[in-house]
This record gives structure tokens, sequence and C-alpha cells, in this order.
């Protein structure tokens, strides 16, 4: 019983914790190493109540096309999302977390 209880309430949710720590960190590798070019062909911007509390949230997400066609999505924060406009020409940079506009 004891050791059943230790396995269920301790190893089982720190492989768990470990496993999506590793899926967060492969993510941002992946969004850092990639490099392209495009447009940006929309902005949204979102609103929702947090579930834990009454505080409302906003979610900016920008949407963009790479010359080669590929449709990215980005949830950016205010600074970032407020930066571009629906037609800016952009370039993504390996090891950058964000696209920037060029001319």
């Amino acid at each position: 019983m004891g050791l059943f209880f230790f396995v269920f309430f301790f190893i089982l949710p720190a492989v768990v914790i470990v496993l999506f720590i590793k899926f967060l960190a492969k993510r941002g590798k992946q969004r850092r190493d990639s490099s392209w070019k495009g447009k940006l062909v929309d902005k949204d911007h979102t609103e929702y109540e947090d579930d834990d509390s009454s505080t409302t949230r906003d979610l900016y997400t920008l949407y963009f096309e790479t010359d080669e066609g590929q449709k990215i999505k980005l949830n950016v924060p205010y600074e970032i999302y407020n930066k571009f406009k629906v037609g800016d020409k952009v370039e993504k940079e390996t090891g950058q977390l964000h696209p920037k506009k060029v001319n």
C-alpha cells in the first residue's frame, strides 16, 4: 500500500511534469531555430475571462504567410502586436523569438 501511494502521488506526477517541461523546451527551440520571410495577413485580439478569477485577459495573435506559402500563427505580447500592421513585410531570423518588420 505504501509503495502504491508513493508511485501514484509522487513518481507519476513528477514524470508528467518533466515530460511537459521537455515538450515546452522543444517547442521553444523549434520556434527560435526557424527562419522565414513573409507578410502579416491578419491580426486578432481576443478577450477572455480567467477561469480562476473574474479577471479579463487579452490574447494577441498575429497571422503570417511566408514567401513559400506556409501559414504561421504567433501569440505575442501587446507590445509586439501593436508594432505590426496587416500587409507589413517581415523576417524571422534564426535565434529570434519574434519576426521583425523589413522594408
